[in-house]
């Protein structure tokens, strides 16, 4: 599991909420943890729980730029495999033609 060390968050609290803040891309991620009024609040546990969100929200920000690029460069690969197949078309057809007129070159000068 990729995950920051929890001291690598900024956190903020507020009654019985905490706030884990970090970056990606160079934009704030927040994760919240809020605990409900009848239950015992303990910051070290909703540190905790905030800091996972704020990291579940970060790792499905890059698993949606990994699925964005991993397109791009397959489209890339497609498009480079394409062009070898035709360019391999051309050198098989560039090789026939070179035979052929080898052989019409030779089939004149046997006539001559």
């Amino acid at each position: 599991m990729f995950s920051y060390p929890i001291n690598k968050y900024k956190f903020y609290t507020a009654g019985n909420k905490v706030i884990a803040v970090s970056t990606y891309e160079g934009r704030y991620v927040r994760g919240v943890a809020k605990c409900d009024p009848r239950d015992g609040f303990d910051v070290e546990k909703g540190k905790a729980l905030a800091a996972a969100r704020c990291n579940a929200k970060i790792a499905a920000k890059r698993t949606k730029r990994a699925n964005k690029e991993l397109t791009k460069a397959l489209d890339a690969c497609a498009k480079a495999q394409d062009r070898v197949n035709r360019m391999n078309d051309y050198f098989n057809d560039a090789r026939i033609a070179e035979r052929d007129a080898r052989m019409d070159v030779d089939g004149i000068l046997r006539t001559m």
